[in-house]
């Protein structure tokens, strides 16, 4: 009899890249293919998510895993990227399209919001969630009662996306953490509870009833038995294979187009002062407070290698094989670099010492005094010259570079061990380097 490997099948639907992901016991992963769906128009006659096309592709692929002779699929999940709600009749259909929230907010209806319930400020700083427009998703459903009452009065419920897919294959809707939790404008971090404004605008009846993340369902799917998540926010489930990997404190650097220092362990009130300089809060699947900062170092690390490569006759690769020369950057601060260095490195250098103090300034926003520990994951963390100068400049810490293979579906697989899986407690989720 051939032998059928225990698994789990993860959904992980970004914004522009969509896959669907197998993992064995280990985490290990098995299969792995993206899809693509094409885009609805909204009423503006602008590209959103078409949740038919994604919600057909996703049973597909389910049902092709489940009818995979080498796999016995125990479980699956699913982890999306935020901002974005489905808003359902009383059949649980959408009454509307899902809000890009990239489009723009109207400003009218944003002052009205603040001149009600903004008490200067204090809701931004309540709920750890920065004033941005549709992104704040609690905004998007008090935009839709103040200009689309109809649409607004036709909504029996309310659901983050991760969840509203989920419920597609459960029948159920939940509400979770890492998705409410995530700059809606609607949990109020120190009281844990939904905010006064929720009530006030009759928005907080539409949320279902809370579900732990890591409390999956029970279903039938052509005729097997399956565990069903119900969901994660992407940027908390990428958190979770180091909550579940390191048992001491430690604070995260997540590196990309945009660089979000996470601090699991800081539990103190956000500020206005750390609101006003993009901080803000996440929740974890087990409803703890993450604050976090941001800073768009990748964004401009790219620029700024385009403009010196194009200046000094250079390609990406040159830059990328620098390797860490702690004298050669003095020289470079002292404005003392000499002609065995090529103009090229002593400007590369130059823009790396820039953002790696922008970066400390970002990291010292939400650490702790107890914490001593960054790990520095995604592209800067394979960057010699950036981790170089951060360990130079983070005296007494312990920095290093950490790699988690598809770390958001691996969170997503993760949360739901304890269903599936048979083993122990997963190890060797986090490589370092």
């Amino acid at each position: 009899m051939m032998h059928k490997e225990p698994a789990i099948l993860v959904f992980d639907i970004g914004k522009t890249n969509r896959k669907c992901l197998v993992f064995d016991r280990a985490y290990n992963v098995l299969l792995a293919e993206t899809f693509d769906i094409n885009d609805a128009k909204d009423e503006q006659g602008k590209p959103v998510l078409d949740l038919g096309a994604l919600t057909t592709a996703m049973r597909g692929l389910l049902h092709k895993y489940l009818d995979e002779p080498a796999l016995d699929l125990k479980a699956f999940n699913i982890t999306t990227y935020g901002a974005t709600i489905v808003n359902t009749d009383a059949d649980d259909r959408p009454v509307h399209l899902p809000w890009d929230y990239l489009r723009a907010y109207d400003d009218s209806v944003l002052s009205r919001f603040d001149m009600h319930y903004g008490d200067n400020g204090q809701v931004y700083a309540k709920t750890a969630s920065p004033r941005l427009g549709n992104l704040n998703t609690g905004m998007q459903l008090y935009l839709l009662k103040h200009q689309q009452p109809a649409v607004f009065d036709s909504i029996h419920h309310s659901t983050w996306l991760p969840q509203w897919l989920s419920g597609h294959f459960t029948g159920q809707l939940f509400t979770e953490n890492t998705s409410i939790g995530c700059h809606t404008l609607c949990w109020d971090f120190a009281r844990g509870v939904y905010p006064y404004w929720t009530h006030a605008e009759g928005i907080s009846r539409l949320f279902p009833s809370m579900h732990a993340a890591d409390r999956p369902l029970k279903v039938t799917i052509a005729g097997r038995e399956l565990m069903a998540g119900i969901g994660l926010h992407d940027s908390s489930s990428a958190l979770i294979p180091y909550l579940m990997s390191i048992p001491e404190p430690f604070m995260l650097l997540s590196t990309g187009s945009w660089s979000i220092c996470l601090n699991p362990f800081n539990n103190t009130p956000l500020t206005d002062d750390e609101l006003k300089q993009d901080c803000l809060c996440y929740l974890t699947y087990q409803g703890r407070p993450v604050k976090a900062s941001r800073l768009n170092a990748g964004f401009r690390h790219e620029e700024a290698v385009a403009a010196i490569g194009l200046q000094h006759g250079k390609d990406l690769e040159f830059f990328f094989r620098l390797a860490w020369d702690s004298s050669l950057a003095v020289r470079m601060r002292d404005n003392a670099a000499s002609v065995d260095i090529e103009p090229a490195v002593i400007d590369y250098y130059a823009c790396i010492d820039a953002i790696v103090n922008d970066q400390i300034e970002k990291i010292a926003l939400v650490s702790s005094a107890h914490i001593r520990t960054l790990f520095v994951d995604g592209g800067f963390s394979k960057n010699a010259v950036f981790m170089g100068m951060l360990r130079e400049r983070l005296t007494g810490w312990e920095v290093r570079a950490a790699e988690v293979g598809q770390a958001t579906a691996m969170g997503a697989a993760a949360v739901l061990h304890n269903h599936w899986n048979g083993l122990g407690r997963p190890a060797g989720l986090v490589q370092f380097s």
